[in-house]
C-alpha cells in the first residue's frame, strides 16, 4: 500500500527545512506504515512546555531545539508518529517501521539525519533500528545515565 501525507502533515512541514521534506515524502511513500508529521517547527514557548512536561530535554531559550527556526531560516527536525488504525499511536513497533523508510529514503536523497531512537547519525549505519536503540540504551547504562529514547524525531545532521 502507498501512503500519502495528510494536510496536517503537509502544514507541518511549513518551515522545516527543504531537504528534510524532501525525506519525509519520500519516506511516505516507501513506508510499511501510515505516520503523520506530528511536529515540524516550534516556537520557543512550544519547545519549552515540551520541556517542563518532560517530553524533551532542550529548553527552548537557553539551548534552542533541532524544531525550532534554525539561523538558515528553517527548522532542522521533525517527529513522524505512526498513524494506526485510524488514530495517532506512539507504537514503536511502527516507529522501528518508519525508521526503516525513513533511512531508505535519507539515502536515496543524500541527506544525512540523526535519529531520536538512539541520538546518531543512521545513514550507512550497519544494522537495524532495533539494534541502534538497544546499543543506545546499553551505551547510556553503562555510563550510569538514563537513555532518552524519542522515536519520533529525525534531525538534520551537520546543518548548522
Amino acid at each position: 500500500m502507498t501512503y500519502v501525507l495528510g494536510s496536517k502533515s503537509n502544514a507541518e512541514l511549513q518551515g522545516v527545512h527543504p531537504d528534510l521534506v524532501k525525506v519525509v515524502k519520500r519516506a511516505i511513500q516507501i513506508t510499511e506504515q501510515d505516520f503523520t508529521v506530528f511536529d515540524g517547527l516550534r516556537t520557543a514557548a512550544d519547545q519549552n512546555a515540551l520541556f517542563k512536561r518532560g517530553a524533551s530535554q532542550i529548553d527552548g531559550y537557553r539551548r534552542k531545539g533541532e524544531h525550532q527556526k534554525q539561523s538558515d531560516g528553517w527548522g532542522h527536525a521533525v517527529d513522524l508518529v505512526p498513524y494506526i488504525d485510524g488514530r495517532v499511536q506512539w507504537d514503536w513497533d511502527g516507529i522501528y517501521l518508519i525508521a526503516d523508510a525513513v533511512v531508505h529514503a535519507a539515502e536515496e536523497e543524500h541527506v544525512e539525519l540523526r535519529w531520536g531512537g538512539c541520538w546518531c547519525v543512521v545513514n550507512g549505519k550497519a544494522g537495524s533500528p532495533e539494534h541502534w536503540v538497544s546499543e543506545y540504551v546499553t551505551r547510556r547504562r553503562k555510563q550510569g545515565r538514563r537513555a532518552f529514547n524519542d522515536g519520533p524525531h529525525w534531525g538534520l545532521h551537520g546543518y548548522t
